[in-house]
């Protein structure tokens, strides 16, 4: 039995799901602090971290900019992460411009919230639910994800729904 729990524990702790989202603060392209959790606190909110030389960070895009938006009146929303480093972060604001991204884009250039998971592969993306839990993770994009991404989106809404 005690190995059971200690095999649960590491689960957990290895993959995130169940764990809350860290209160941190970023900065957005306007140069104004944000909080995490402020942010997503009371919406379901997909977070993607991503990076401007990063070749299916940008394939992904538009699928997230398409989701951000059919999923706003369910209380859902996008959130991108930029984890350009000092050198590039510079480009962040152009590949926004150039991508027509209308969801809200964060600077992460000391990479603080992106090491709080276990990764170091782009694109990431978390699933936070209203209270703030981490739901759901993915690593990487190839075409197809975006269907994966809005089935977890879609059970978080009727999750939220049944519970609420």
């Amino acid at each position: 039995m005690k190995q059971i729990v200690s095999l649960l524990l590491f689960l957990t702790l290895a993959f995130g799901a169940g764990n809350t989202l860290p209160d941190l603060k970023l900065k957005d392209l306007k140069n104004t602090s944000q909080s995490t959790q402020e942010l997503t606190q009371g919406k379901i909110t997909l977070i993607n971290f991503w990076a401007t030389y990063c070749v299916p960070c940008r394939k992904e895009m538009k699928h997230l900019n398409r989701i951000d938006q059919s999923y706003q009146k369910q209380g859902v929303q996008v959130i991108g992460v930029a984890i350009d480093d000092s050198r590039t972060v510079g480009r962040v604001k152009s590949l926004v411009r150039s991508q027509k991204l209308q969801y809200l884009i964060l600077l992460d250039t000391e990479q603080t919230f992106y090491k709080n998971f276990s990764t170091n592969a782009m694109p990431f993306s978390i699933l936070v639910d209203a209270e703030g839990s981490i739901i759901w993770e993915h690593t990487g994009y190839i075409p197809g994800d975006e269907v994966t991404m809005e089935d977890e989106i879609k059970k978080a809404i009727k999750e939220q729904q049944t519970s609420g």
